[in-house]
């Protein structure tokens, strides 16, 4: 049975609308007086005119949607991000509910858990998982703990903190710190999670070693908070995390963020 977080003990960090670019081309063609002029109909029945002319305008109107959507991109992708940086930086602590969902193509099997997430920052975060209940990922500022009684009971895994860029363990710092450096960032979409409107940003990693091929996140558009996270691994899988419910900058105790191996827990050190 896979963990928490996939297979193995990995942890949450190192955790379209498209519109059709070719152009109608080709010759004009000569209009024919007979074929385009509306066939004959007996009294009352419809034309099929209406209908016609109402695919049309559906039809334009979606290229014109699209066609807008691309000039934002173009245009208001570095605002956006930069405004979701400045949300980020504005938090002390977040409190949410979180609900994780993964697709693995090689095993061809998807898999949900739910939970809470608490976090402080810089460097501090719990993920506690309700369903599989007991699941837990600790960091403490100085490791990062990460024990899965539902997928390897009896072990907790161990990883030393750098706490520099990208390498705190912190899912949403992971893609908020210095994005520009490390990204190449791109609109996707506009699309809500749940009843919150929110603009869709791609990043994909500018190191080829990084440990996911490209990252997709949801932006809420009022308060500009990262409302979801969907990770594209560089096996395949793709991790979606939720977030619901999101609370911040209330106190917290410093005991949130402490975590002590059970008794009889084997530690395995994974500090490189």
């Amino acid at each position: 049975m896979r963990g928490a977080f996939g297979s193995g003990a990995s942890a949450p960090g190192p955790p379209a609308l498209r519109r059709p670019d070719g152009t109608h081309g080709g010759r004009r063609r000569a209009v024919d007086p007979v074929a385009s002029r509306p066939r004959d109909r007996a009294p009352g029945t419809p034309s099929r005119r209406g209908p016609r002319r109402l695919a049309a305008v559906n039809a334009l109107a979606i290229a014109l949607l699209a066609g807008a959507a691309a000039r934002l991109s173009a245009q208001d992708v570095g605002a956006i991000l930069d405004r979701a940086v400045a949300a980020y930086g504005n938090v002390t602590t977040l409190r949410a509910d979180f609900v994780q969902r993964i697709h693995d193509p090689m095993l061809a099997a998807d898999e949900s858990s739910r939970g809470e997430f608490l976090q402080q920052r810089p460097n501090k975060f719990v993920m506690r998982w309700r369903e599989p209940r007991g699941d837990l990922i600790v960091s403490d500022g100085q490791n990062l703990w990460v024990y899965l009684p539902s997928s390897t009971p009896n072990q907790v895994v161990r990883t030393a903190l750098s706490n520099r860029t990208g390498e705190n363990g912190d899912l949403v710092a992971e893609f908020l710190d210095h994005p520009r450096d490390r990204f190449t960032v791109a609109f996707d979409r506009a699309e809500a999670v749940g009843n919150r409107a929110a603009d869709v940003l791609g990043l994909t990693p500018r190191d080829r070693n990084a440990a996911y091929r490209r990252v997709l996140i949801w932006v809420d558009r009022r308060d500009d908070l990262v409302r979801q996270v969907e990770i594209t691994e560089t096996s395949g899988a793709v991790r979606r995390i939720t977030f619901d419910r999101l609370r911040t900058n209330q106190p917290m105790p410093a005991s949130t963020f402490a975590f002590r191996p059970p008794a009889g827990a084997r530690v395995v050190d994974a500090t490189h």
